[in-house]
């Protein structure tokens, strides 16, 4: 959430949108967050890497650890997208494991 704002307060059209949802359909809860972003300030190949962080002196998580975090709970994804003005992120948290994850027993 912190990242989403400090892009968007550097954009000309500052914008934030959060939306927590439960699809029932699909026996999950939703967690949705897209801001606008200046796409020359994000190094979209190495995003998912390691040590990358966008936080000044890499004093933020990075996304390579949230990963490595939500790998711990199989019912958990977390897709990231991007286009010409919004950069969005969406935590899907099932209630039971999706069958498409494989898990080790």
């Amino acid at each position: 959430m912190d990242n989403a704002i400090e892009a968007a307060r550097e954009c000309e059209e500052k914008m934030v949108r959060v939306e927590i949802r439960k699809d029932s359909r699909r026996n999950r809860q939703v967690l949705v967050i897209e801001n606008t972003y200046l796409k020359e300030k994000i190094d979209f190949e190495h995003m998912f890497e390691k040590g990358v962080s966008s936080k000044e002196h890499n004093t933020g998580l990075g996304l390579w650890e949230v990963n490595k975090i939500l790998k711990k709970y199989p019912n958990a994804n977390l897709n990231t997208f991007h286009d010409e003005h919004f950069f969005t992120q969406t935590l899907e948290l099932y209630d039971i494991i999706p069958s498409s994850k494989n898990v080790a027993v």
